[in-house]
């Protein structure tokens, strides 16, 4: 967005400064905090043609392409072409979202590249993105004698319907959510005892339930195949 708010980020630059000084697990936690409430000024010129942003990269003395973003106003006019573009404000998870989605060429960002300068490449960006995020994916990774387990016990249990199976992951733990369709009056009960005998019997399995009417679960499933339905 652009805006007319002027963004300064102080507790930010407090905490790149704290980083550079004494580069400890506390001053890194307290940084990565102030991260995700950070708002930036990015560089960009703006293709009214497309419709699009074409943001202004860095590159460094290896040719490694960077994004370079700004804590406040002060910091963008150190660089030295500040008046050939303008800048639009981004937050921390809009401009994660961009990098970690970005091509090969580009290798992180760098803030504020002309006093603290510093880099984050994408896994360290990725890290922070996910922490605290839910991921749900259709894209069914679970092992097939893991699959056939699951549908096993699902199939004992006459109240179960049907079933789906999604790859989840949560603060960058990956697992699966099982979504059961079922005529249970006490669903709960019935996730709960599915649940223990999947664990019984698929010892560290990472795996969430639902019911089939959580309205999460009704959005996921409408164009999913089930791994079971009740014949």
């Amino acid at each position: 967005m652009e805006t007319n708010k002027e963004i300064r980020n102080d507790e930010l630059k407090v905490a790149m400064i704290t980083l550079k000084l004494q580069e400890d697990q506390e001053s890194e936690n307290y940084f990565k905090e102030q991260l995700k409430n950070s708002y930036f000024l990015v560089p960009a010129v703006d293709d009214n043609n497309n419709n699009e942003l074409n943001f202004m990269l860095l590159s460094d003395q290896n040719n490694n392409n960077y994004f370079q973003v700004y804590t406040d106003l002060d910091e963008y006019e150190k660089w030295p072409s500040n008046k050939e573009a303008k800048y639009f404000v981004l937050t921390f998870d809009e401009l994660s979202r961009i990098v970690i989605t970005s091509n090969d060429e580009i290798k992180g960002l760098s803030i504020n590249p002309f006093s603290e300068n510093i880099i984050l490449n994408k896994e360290y960006l990725n890290d922070i993105y996910a922490s605290g995020k839910i991921f749900i994916s259709d894209k069914n990774t679970c092992p097939k004698k893991t699959k056939d387990n699951i549908i096993k016990i699902l199939k004992e249990n006459k109240a179960v319907s049907k079933a789906y199976l999604f790859d989840i992951q949560k603060n960058n733990i990956p697992g699966y959510l099982l979504i059961i369709d079922s005529s249970s009056k006490d669903k709960n009960k019935l996730h709960a005892k599915i649940g223990e005998k999947i664990i019984d019997t698929i010892p560290k399995l990472n795996i969430d339930i639902i019911s089939s009417t959580d309205k999460i679960a009704k959005e996921i499933t409408k164009d999913t195949k089930e791994i079971y339905k009740k014949d």
